[in-house]
């Protein structure tokens, strides 16, 4: 279950990064002109904020559409690196290394961000090049909001993002990942602030405060 909730966190920590990756967006015939520049005014608004911290509701769904389990999560994202809390883990990116923190386990994993096991860990990457990774298409507007979906283009274990987006702020308020047996993972947004403060502190792994945990280095 922990795994599936780092799972759709990182996913939002990378749709929120992706800012890198909009200069790819270029003449692609499956991505038409206007969702190309709905997405363009969400990754200006992220691109424009020097940190950014959102607090997020992760509720994972049964192919019934039933709730099976509800997690609070904050994140703070700075440049190319974030912190991700979700009860007692704590994951940390300071651009050169993840630090996933268990403080029930005392146990520490540490990843280089270029590691393919944890490419979704890594918030370029997983974008990066984004019309080349995904189909992006607007499925419809609703009153305040568009909806987009992108498709992987090669095998996922999952087969569509879903994103609401705020037709005026251009703020993404939900992420839903689509899985293959019908399950959801949805992620709802709240208490967004693009004028947060962050120091380099805020990402950086402190061995002092871990004392006593094993550190598992996968590096």
């Amino acid at each position: 279950m922990k795994n599936n909730i780092l799972k759709i966190a990182a996913i939002v920590v990378c749709i929120f990064f992706c800012g890198s990756a909009t200069s790819q967006m270029k003449n692609s015939p499956t991505t038409d002109t206007k969702v190309k520049t709905i997405l363009n005014n969400a990754l200006s608004k992220i691109k424009a904020a020097a940190a950014i911290s959102f607090d997020a509701t992760i509720v994972n769904k049964d192919p019934d559409k039933k709730e099976v389990s509800r997690q609070k999560v904050k994140v703070l994202l700075s440049g190319n690196k974030y912190r991700i809390t979700i009860d007692d883990i704590v994951i940390l990116c300071d651009d050169k290394a993840v630090y996933s923190i268990d403080n029930t386990t005392k146990e520490i994993t540490v990843n280089s961000p270029s590691d393919s096991d944890m490419d979704i860990f890594n918030p370029a990457k997983l974008l990066q090049n984004r019309d080349k990774n995904f189909r992006s298409k607007l499925i419809r507007e609703e009153n305040t909001q568009y909806v987009v979906d992108l498709t992987p283009r090669k095998t996922q274990n999952f087969h569509k993002i879903r994103l609401l987006i705020n037709k005026t702020s251009y703020q993404i308020t939900k992420v839903e990942v689509h899985n293959y047996n019908s399950s959801r993972n949805e992620c709802t947004i709240s208490n967004y602030n693009t004028k947060a403060t962050a120091s380099d502190n805020d990402f950086t792994f402190d061995a002092a405060k871990n004392k006593g945990y094993e550190v598992i280095d996968m590096r």
